[in-house]
């Protein structure tokens, strides 16, 4: 640990504060600011249904059929996400219940910057120990078991069993995978190893928990993310998605209540990467984008997901060190290394309700190894934390009341699905979400239901597997 500490530089509490209200005056959005930042989104999201390779791409997951949560059935879910790969076993009851075994396998980074051929032999091998796991291991007694392959990246996806990863982002660099439809490569890994799974169909993280969701609740109109990324999926009038419509057929219908529909996968991190001047950035962000694995990509991620905000967070800290306003100028190797100031230990430090704030001393001074912190030190940390973090919680209030606009969705109530680890454990997030929508609709809010989908992903998979079955039985009858 090292100092830069100089007796002839003196800095009084009025620096400090002015400094603080700075923060303030670029992290605090105003409600007038969300409501620009929902039209230029919403304005996007129009673009996307329109046209292919727009900033927000809108992909079609070609899922065109509502849960009726009456269905019953044994199904798989792969699930492939920025951290972790889940399996599940899931029963379906009937009446929108439920009831899954499941299992949880690492990402080792040499297979996030590996080839696709080595990721896809892992999801095989863990699949395979999964079947042995629920007491399923004996391949050659059972019928094949349909799985849905969730995969918590941008797909263009021409089929329910046709798709391709657009983008590897988040920290994932893999190669090989380019043009190839990963439901057959998933297919040939399983089949190297005899093992009795059809790959009936593949989508996006989002729409995975919106159908789970859908499963249980008939008027689920969005699901949305906020984990180590962040996106939301939503149900879409396919008159209004005019990418996809032949022009040699007649329009579907739009205006009625069964017009039909399919699922949206908005990939909405991406908002603002043709236009960075909708986004309300700091050079904080600016740095965090210049340093990331996808520079200039995502930038309405960076701003908001678990992988990001941390640093963030770090790079304000190491700012007002080396202005002095915090640690006395003094700062640790840690506290200057990349990504070393995680999501977690924002969640601990806006958790500190301690008089003296130990827990964020403890977390600077042992962890960290920032030589000595100051109360009013761990007081001015807190709050860049809670800055942060509200501001990562309005901003994506202010993304789900584009899609509730798009759809006019309001004035008839609806139900939105929220999962991730950000909204279900970072303090306070879903209260902040709640505030802002609160001021965006008065009273209204009243007629938005949200819910939390706890392994929406997964189970949505199986359910996605579900209606590929479904479709591809009523086309063969």
């Amino acid at each position: 640990m090292q100092s830069q500490s100089d007796a002839g530089l003196c800095v009084t509490e009025d620096d400090k504060k002015q400094a603080i209200d700075e923060l303030i005056q670029q992290f605090d959005l105003s409600t007038d600011q969300l409501k620009k930042i929902a039209h230029y989104l919403s304005k996007e999201m129009d673009y996307g249904l329109k046209e292919n390779s727009t900033n927000v791409p809108m992909l079609p997951s070609w899922i065109t059929r509502r849960p009726t949560g009456q269905e019953v059935g044994e199904y798989m879910g792969l699930e492939l996400s920025g951290s972790t790969i889940r399996i599940y076993l899931v029963q379906l009851h009937g009446k929108g219940k439920i009831t899954t075994k499941q299992q949880k396998y690492p990402i080792h980074d040499r297979l996030k910057k590996g080839s696709i051929s080595a990721l896809i032999d892992y999801l095989a091998v863990s699949v395979d120990s999964f079947l042995t796991f629920v007491g399923k291991g004996e391949h050659h007694e059972q019928e094949p078991i349909a799985l849905g392959f969730v995969i918590s990246f941008p797909l263009h996806q021409t089929a329910l069993n046709k798709a391709s990863v657009i983008q590897w982002t988040k920290d994932f660099q893999v190669t090989g995978a380019d043009n190839k439809n990963i439901v057959d490569l998933l297919q040939t890994g399983l089949e190297r190893r005899h093992i009795p799974v059809v790959v009936e169909a593949t989508c996006n993280g989002g729409v995975g928990c919106l159908l789970a969701h859908s499963y249980r609740s008939l008027d689920t109109l969005l699901a949305c993310t906020v984990s180590t990324g962040t996106n939301a999926a939503y149900w879409e009038k396919m008159a209004r998605i005019e990418k996809i419509l032949d022009p040699n057929k007649p329009k579907p219908k739009d205006g009625d209540d069964d017009a039909p529909e399919m699922i949206i996968n908005t990939e909405w991190g991406s908002f603002g990467d043709v236009n960075p001047h909708y986004l309300p950035r700091t050079m904080y962000d600016n740095r965090v984008n210049r340093e990331s694995t996808n520079p200039g990509v995502y930038l309405f991620e960076k701003m908001i997901a678990g992988l990001y905000i941390g640093e963030i967070a770090r790079y304000i800290f190491i700012e007002l060190q080396d202005r002095r306003v915090l640690f006395g100028g003094n700062y640790s190797e840690e506290l200057n290394r990349p990504n070393s100031f995680e999501a977690a230990y924002m969640s601990a430090i806006e958790s500190d309700d301690t008089t003296e704030l130990d827990d964020t001393k403890h977390i600077f001074e042992s962890i960290m190894n920032v030589p000595s912190t100051t109360l009013n030190d761990r007081r001015i940390i807190k709050q860049i934390c809670e800055l942060v973090g509200q501001r990562a919680a309005r901003l994506t209030a202010a993304a789900i009341s584009a899609v509730i606009a798009k759809r006019d969705a309001l004035e008839g109530g609806l139900t939105i699905s929220v999962e991730g680890t950000i909204y279900e454990h970072y303090p306070n997030f879903p209260n902040r979400v709640n505030e802002a929508l609160r001021d965006l609709y008065g009273h209204q809010v009243d007629r938005i239901n949200i819910g939390i989908t706890r392994d929406g992903n997964g189970i949505g998979g199986a359910l996605a597997a579900m209606i590929a079955r479904i479709d591809r039985q009523e086309k063969l009858a």
